[in-house]
């Protein structure tokens, strides 16, 4: 038996698997986050405690039957940064994937003469998502703090460390550090040069890795059997893609939770010198090819929070709104960039647009919009992979935006493919398990054993008028964006020199 630990943007959870991929018991809590505008942060603190609570519910849940788990692991959000000090304590918040307070130390990356080698390597551009930037401006707004780091972490790493005493990673998660995946190593003359060293990251072990026992401690304080063995897997987007049951060229998973992340499989290392999307390692020697927006069901969240906070079921008014509408009703549009975007236009200036509004839309109209924003975000990321080569033949989705069949059918038509709904949304618990069980022997054949895990709920086929539509208003979609960076640019440099008159961007804080 094995347990995952899944740590999300808005919820934790643990699922006890057997090998024939039976859940035998489960829990979950939310997560609360703290959003001010570009600063978006959870407390690690709060991860520690709720972790015990899950594993403790779920080891209550199986009583006797404990004795039979052999094995751990954790998936989490990439790109969320913890700093320990020498004793493992963190020293202030998480700082969140979708957080973008540290756009210009993107700009001193890229004007970091070691960057330009490391970029030709990883095939990333600089961006406010991943980890450097962040580590950055902590040196610079926090220097107290960076001086008593000891260690830089994502999530997943500190969870595992709290289990094991560890300071690990898996390659997917350290190329968020910039890890060179071709020579299997950090990039070390950029760390230099930036005031870094290779000692403050953690060791990076092959996905699959047994990485030792529980600490005797935990084990005793969470109820599990002394021999349970932590396995090292990836984070949640890359596991989820072995969770939809994505194995082969043509594949690809769509996972929709507070961001939506768009990965296909391809056969071979492909090379994109712009740098508009992530290439990361899966099973099999194959590659993992795509990457993740700043916000997908988070949009509809927000959508809810606007214009249904006093519905009592107010997902299932959405939906009936939204599907009683054409498609881009009379010509409106979305820009789905209420945090900024990331793939594939890595542009943490832009902002929402509701473009080409008029007396007659309502708000029946502007769900509609919103529900196409998310599926047309997508469809940006699939034209790169397009463009390098990666066919896509069939998209299954998943998360909690896949439980909305207009969402679904929306998908469907603006990709043009067929959209596969699974009946188990936990595929990103899935796709850990399989990955672990694989990687210590449990399991010999991946794809064999995700058949046994989980099922196709529903098939939605695109209309073939509708996705006609949908491909003249993408082009309006991705006119829209061009048209306006220079907007996005001017209203950033104005915030900035309107700050000395105490003007600055609202601030609206939040718990998700």
């Amino acid at each position: 038996m094995i347990l995952v630990v899944n740590l999300g943007l808005k919820s934790i959870r643990c699922i006890a698997f057997d090998e024939a991929g039976t859940v035998l018991a489960r829990s979950s809590y939310p997560i609360h986050t703290q959003v001010s505008n570009e600063f978006v942060e959870q407390d690690p603190r709060e991860w520690r405690d709720l972790m015990y609570r899950v594993v403790g519910d779920v080891v209550g849940e199986l009583g006797s039957a404990v004795a039979a788990v052999s094995h751990l692991t954790v998936t989490t959000s990439a790109s969320c940064l913890v700093a320990i000090d020498d004793r493992g304590t963190p020293l202030r918040p998480s700082i969140l994937v979708s957080d973008t307070r540290s756009t210009r130390q993107v700009e001193q990356l890229h004007a970091t003469p070691e960057f330009a080698a490391v970029a030709a390597e990883t095939g990333l551009r600089p961006s406010p998502d991943l980890m450097l930037p962040k580590m950055m401006w902590m040196r610079k707004h926090e220097p107290e703090l960076a001086h008593r780091t000891h260690c830089y972490l994502g999530a997943g790493d500190y969870l595992v460390w709290l289990l094991t005493g560890e300071l690990v990673t898996d390659p997917s998660n350290a190329l968020k550090f910039h890890y060179r995946l071709g020579e299997d190593r950090y990039p070390d003359e950029l760390l230099d040069a930036l005031g870094f060293h290779v000692g403050q990251l953690p060791r990076v072990l092959p996905m699959g890795s047994d990485i030792g026992r529980v600490l005797p401690a935990v084990a005793a304080d969470l109820g599990l059997p002394k021999a349970t063995r932590v396995v090292l897997t990836t984070y949640d987007a890359l596991a989820a893609v072995t969770g939809t049951g994505a194995f082969v060229p043509g594949d690809a998973a769509d996972v929709s939770g507070t961001v939506t992340s768009f990965r296909a499989v391809a056969a071979s290392r492909p090379s994109d010198p712009d740098g508009r999307i992530y290439i990361s390692p899966h099973l099999d020697g194959s590659w993992l090819v795509g990457g993740s927006n700043n916000l997908g069901g988070g949009t509809i969240e927000w959508l809810r929070q606007l214009f249904f906070a006093d519905e009592a079921d107010p997902y299932a008014t959405i939906e009936a709104e939204a599907a009683a509408q054409p498609p881009c009703p009379g010509g409106l549009i979305f820009l789905p960039y209420l945090l900024g975007e990331r793939a594939p236009i890595w542009n943490p200036s832009c902002r929402g647009v509701f473009f080409g509004l008029n007396r007659a839309h309502g708000r029946p109209q502007m769900v509609r919009a919103v529900l196409e924003s998310v599926a047309l975000s997508v469809r940006d990321i699939a034209g790169v992979l397009a463009d390098l080569g990666v066919a896509i033949e069939r998209v299954t989705v998943s998360g909690g935006l896949a439980r909305l069949d207009t969402a679904n059918q929306i998908k469907a038509d603006v990709l043009g493919i067929p959209v596969r709904r699974l009946a188990d949304f936990e595929t990103t618990s899935i796709g850990a398990a399989i990955i672990a069980m694989h990687g210590v022997g449990l399991i010999d054949d991946p794809r064999a054993a995700f058949d046994r895990f989980s099922t196709v709920d529903r098939v939605y086929e695109p209309d073939d008028v509708n996705h006609a539509v949908y491909d003249e208003y993408f082009a309006l979609y991705r006119e829209v964006y061009r048209s306006l960076v220079p907007a996005f640019d001017h209203r950033r440099e104005l915030l900035e020199r309107l700050q000395s008159f105490g003007i600055d961007e609202l601030v609206m804080t939040e718990n998700l």
